[in-house]
Parts: structure tokens; sequence; C-alpha cells
């Protein structure tokens, strides 16, 4: 515990003006002041009256004084408080450090024991027993990773999420519900006491993070204890040592998977990692030679995060060996390779879930993860354009319309349609034809006279005419290579500047 801190919690009592408040380290220990006190100590509370003392500080000290000190060193702290408080503020000041102190002790414990027991349930058993409660540990997709088992779990709620393994529908509604989950946001306290509607137990809640990104939870199930200052202090520490530990331990399938979807998380939230290679390097992690991302989204927009969780557990079993990862309103998988028979899955998936799926460009580097990802989303957003939903749509298919919407030159896009085309639109407008759509087929088709004319529908005589009127408008060679990616590309254009 630090000076300012201590003096927060003194002045929910008692009257304290602050004099002198500066950076200072924790506080180990608390000593009333004496007149002859010359051995001074830079990590200890000084509590007393300054009217007698002998010889002055020659470091930066911490003061609670009941009258105007001598004047101090640079770095010092100092509060008045009054003298009728004296022994009160020591006391209470004693007992607040000395918890804080164990909660310190507590955890370097724990940490030690992490260094020799292999066993997480041990571990987490260990931890519940020093801070007198029950533990739950979840990640942030609501999965039960691990829980003590000394102390009863009374709120049949959560008794319910340990023995499915993750968090029910109901009990995400409650949370979701909450006023205090609401109010604690993702930059607020560290811990939060949380009541849900029906609770029989209170609970302390710790968020997990790494570099600003929420990994998970750790939950304490107050039973045995009474919920304490340092549990508030201490449990976020604990809480991520428990995550670490399980991470650590790749005998766990599921720990190892979500070590995997939390470095892929942040390798799509640029601002959490500063350097990605030496990033990838401390992670150890392998991935695939070669690599495809597969991203889900629900068409209609979905809030229930246990539906969102199920449609990950079904990317999952198509792609048994992929990484998952869930960012923002999307469900994504990292894959190393999508047979015909996964991609019927995922087409049927696509309809029976009402879900859109984009699948990215092939690529070996896993720094390149992002960009592949964004290809992925980027084909469902090409693909609603044009209102094509519940589907699988490939990025080779939308890569232009993507590279079409996020043009910036200054030269506005019709300028690089092809003036065929626009010969061929005003011919049919006014003559009531359809040689614009004859040759967008025709080159769909690969100038196959037979299946362009199955394609439209006529006779093959009647496509030959229509063939032969749109060379003598336009004069196309349509033998040439270049003519016909040119003629490919405007009719892409004009398709993107249509929608």
């Amino acid at each position: 515990m630090i000076y300012k801190e201590l003096i927060a919690i003194l002045q929910e009592t008692y009257k304290i003006r602050v004099g002198m408040i500066c950076n200072s380290p924790a506080i180990i220990d608390i000593q009333l002041l004496d007149s002859s006190e010359y051995h001074w100590n830079e990590q200890v509370l000084y509590v007393g009256s300054f009217v007698e003392l002998e010889t002055p500080p020659d470091r930066p000290i911490m003061l609670l004084c009941a009258d105007e000190p001598l004047p101090l060193l640079e770095g010092s702290n100092y509060a008045r408080i009054l003298s009728e408080d004296l022994s009160d503020i020591f006391n209470l000041a004693k007992d607040l450090i000395l918890e804080d102190l164990r909660g310190d002790g507590l955890f370097f414990e724990i940490a030690q024991l992490a260094l020799t027991e292999k066993n997480m349930a041990a571990i987490i058993n260990t931890a519940a027993k020093l801070l007198g409660n029950a533990l739950i540990l979840v990640d942030s997709s609501q999965k039960v990773l691990a829980h003590s088992t000394l102390y009863e779990i009374v709120d049949p709620l959560w008794a319910q999420n340990i023995e499915m393994g993750y968090c029910s529908y109901e009990f995400v509604q409650k949370v979701r519900s909450n006023s205090h989950m609401k109010e604690w946001s993702k930059y607020g306290s560290a811990t939060q006491l949380i009541t849900l509607p029906g609770d029989l137990q209170p609970k302390l809640v710790a968020r997990i993070t790494q570099q600003n990104h929420v990994l998970g939870a750790l939950v304490m199930v107050e039973h045995h204890t009474q919920i304490k200052r340092f549990h508030y202090r201490v449990l976020p520490l604990i809480g991520r040592l428990l995550f670490d530990i399980f991470n650590r331990d790749l005998a766990s399938e599921g720990a190892h998977g979500s070590f995997y979807s939390a470095t892929l998380y942040n390798l799509l939230d640029e601002a959490e990692i500063s350097n990605p290679i030496e990033y990838i390097a401390m992670t150890k992690l392998k991935f695939p030679e070669e690599m495809f991302v597969i991203v889900a989204r629900y068409v209609h927009n979905m809030d229930n995060r246990y539906l969102k969780r199920t449609l990950n557990m079904e990317l999952e079993r198509i792609f048994p060996k992929g990484h998952s990862v869930k960012y923002k309103s999307y469900n994504g998988i990292l894959v190393p390779s999508i047979s015909e028979e996964q991609r019927e899955e995922l087409i049927k998936l696509a309809q029976d879930e009402d879900i859109s799926i984009g699948l990215s460009w092939p690529f070996s580097d896993i720094l390149e993860f992002k960009r592949h990802f964004n290809q992925a989303v980027a084909s469902i957003k090409q693909a609603h354009r044009f209102n094509l939903f519940n589907q699988v749509f490939d990025y080779c298919d939308y890569n232009f319309y993507d590279l079409l919407y996020n043009y910036t030159g200054k030269t506005v896009l019709e300028q690089y349609s092809h003036p065929a085309l626009m010969v061929l639109r005003n011919y049919d407008k006014a003559n009531s034809t359809e040689l614009y759509i004859t040759l967008r087929t025709y080159l769909e088709n690969k100038n196959n006279l037979r299946s362009t004319a199955e394609a439209l529908f006529v006779h093959r005589n009647t496509l030959i005419y229509r063939m032969n009127r749109i060379h003598q408008l336009t004069n196309l060679d349509l033998n040439s290579v270049g003519v016909v990616y040119s003629l490919m590309d405007s009719f892409r254009i004009e398709s993107f500047l249509g929608q």
C-alpha cells in the first residue's frame, strides 16, 4: 500500500488535511513518533507530533502529524490529523498496512507454489484457501477455465456454470442487465463487488487484462471469509497469475487454445502490440506453413453472447485444427486448409444460422493475419452491398470491389470504365435491346457461344446476331486478353457504382 491510497481510506472516516503528496514507496511498517527518533526509514509511516522532536528527518519520509512539522525534505508525504484522532488513526492505519502486507505475502506464496506445482486444481485450491473463499476463473468467451473445490458454491446459477463449463444464457442475460456491470467499464477499477438478482453470496470480480485487452476474470465467492480491502488489490494479481498458469499448461488443449485466441486478438488490435515480431517469438506458438482466415457474422445484429460462443464452437467443430478468435462483431478462425467437405459444411452453417461467411486468400506469415482477416470481412461487406446474404463469400470474387471501395484517387471511377460499355448502354436504351448484358455474359462464360446462349436463354443464332452487332458498334477485339480484362474490370466498376 502506498501513502496516497492509505490517506484516501482514512479520509472516509477521519478529518485529514493533506499537506504534501509525492510519489512514495510501499509502506512496510508504521511507527509512533518518539522525541528521540533519529533513525529514519523511507518505507515507514510515522504518526504523532513534531513538537518535542530533537532530530529532524535526514531523508524524505511519510508522516501523519497532529501539528505543523518542521520543514521536510523534498519527496516527503505529509498530512495533518486531529490530535484527538491520533490513537484511532494509528490503530486503523496499522490494521490496513498489516492486511495489505498479508495480501502481498499471500500472492508471493501462490507465485512460489506455481513454480513447482503443475496441477492447476491444486494451485487454485491453495489460492482459495489462502483467500478464504471459493474462486472461479473464466475467460472472455464466458468459458469456465478452472474453479476451486474447497468451499461450496451456493448460488444455483454459478453452480450451473461450473457444471456446464461455461456461463449459461440465463446467467449472461442477468450480467448484461446488471447496473453494476454496466458501470464497470473496461477502463474502470480492476476489481468490482457484483451482486446479481437472486444472489445468495456476494461476489468480488477482478478483470484479467493484458495490454488493456480483457482476457477474462477471476470471481471470488464470499463464503468462509468476509471480503476485505486487501482482496480488492490482490485479486487481479492472482487472477492474472492463474490465467498465465492455465495457458502455460500445454497439456490442456483448452488452455493452449485460449492462448492462441488471445495472441490472434492482439495481432488484430495493433494498439496492443508494440513489436509484433518480438511478441510472436515470446509466445512460442506454432502456426501452419499455409493459412486461411474464415470470418462469420450474423446477418442481423446479435447481442446474445451465448449464441456467438455457440457459433465459434461450430467453427471449431468443422475445423478441429483451427484457432478461433472473436473480434468486434465477427467470429473468426485461423485454419491450415479448407477442404470441399468443410466448404460444404460452411455453406450449410450459413444457411441454417442466418450468417454470412467470408474466406481470405492463403498466406504463410502470421504477421499478415490482420490483413487476411480484413479480407474475409471485406468479402462479407462487399457481398452485402449486392444484397447477398447467408452464403460463403470468397475474397477472390470480391477483391476488386474491395479495391474500388478503398480507392482514394482524385480521378472519378467512371473514367476507368471502357467507353464501349456506354455505347452499348445507350444503344440498349434507344432500341430496347440487351447487348450490354450479352457482352458481359459472353465474357463470363469465357467466350463460349453455347454456354452463353444457355445462360441467356436465347437461340445460338440470336446470340451470334447480337455479337455481330456489338462488334459493329464498338469494333472490340474480343480475342485480345488485354481487351477482355479491361472490359471485365469495367463491368465490375459499373456494378460497384450501381450499388
